[in-house]
């Protein structure tokens, strides 16, 4: 009789089968290969790259200006406070404003 403390499952298996092939398709793409014809020289990939690049690019910008700008308006929050609580007599009014 064998004693079996801890179970560990044996890891499932990659199963996929896909949904659709294209045989003409894997043809052609054979055929480019044989004859050395490869799509970087083709104008769309190209300005597809390129379009991709530029579109990082200016989201990598944009995160930036949105991230000086997120620690300027906590910065500006922080000094009004600092301000507030040190240099008005603010803490005195809000007390007397919530006194019972």
């Amino acid at each position: 009789m064998k004693l079996i403390f801890f179970h560990i499952p044996k890891p499932k298996k990659f199963d996929y089968k896909p949904l659709y092939y294209d045989k003409e398709k894997d043809e052609r793409e054979q055929r480019k290969r044989e004859l050395g014809i490869t799509d970087s020289n083709n104008k769309t990939t190209l300005f597809r790259g390129n379009l991709q690049k530029r579109w990082k690019k200016d989201r990598a910008t944009q995160k930036r200006q949105q991230s000086k700008m997120r620690f300027l308006i906590y910065l500006l929050i922080l000094f009004l406070t600092v301000y507030l609580f040190f240099f008005t007599n603010f803490i005195e009014k809000l007390v007397y404003f919530f006194r019972i």
